[in-house]
């Protein structure tokens, strides 16, 4: 899995990308993943997960860091407007990890619980139904009993 991560300055971006490396290598299933530190979202994201980092660690608690704000603000901009999904991670220290690494176990499960063969098809019933081959079956078996019963 590919996962990037994404924050304002001075959210821990390289403290989170290096504490997921590590615990990302201890699982086995997990071993192959990347975690990269993304400084700015390319139009077509590479990415299969997006871990933005929120503006909750002490340094960003005081409202008046408003170069961390405006870069928060343009990172969700970015995300909103390229429609790419992402978990926000908060936390201090491990709890950060932790939250990161819940988020990365939920994308995981929701990848493996993906049908790999295609469904069947829709069956409904025939007075909504608009399947075009079901129409044709329909009326051609009326017109051979219609014929069967006129001989």
């Amino acid at each position: 899995m590919k996962i990037a991560v994404v924050g304002a300055p001075g959210t821990g971006r390289s403290t989170l990308v290096q504490a997921l490396r590590q615990a990302l290598q201890a699982d086995a299933g997990m071993a192959s993943s990347t975690v990269t530190k993304v400084l700015a979202l390319e139009p077509h994201h590479p990415y299969e997960l997006t871990l933005l980092l929120g503006l909750d660690l002490p340094q960003h608690c005081a409202a008046d860091d408003t170069v961390a704000l405006q870069a928060d603000a343009n990172l969700r901009h970015a995300l909103a407007t390229q429609s790419i999904a992402h978990a926000v991670v908060y936390g201090i220290h491990q709890a950060r990890t932790d939250c990161a690494l819940q988020a990365i176990a939920y994308r995981r499960a929701l990848a493996t619980k993906r049908p790999t063969a295609p469904s069947p098809a829709w069956h409904w019933n025939c007075e909504t139904c608009s399947d075009t081959d079901c129409e044709h079956r329909l009326f051609s078996a009326l017109l051979r009993k219609d014929d069967s019963v006129r001989q």
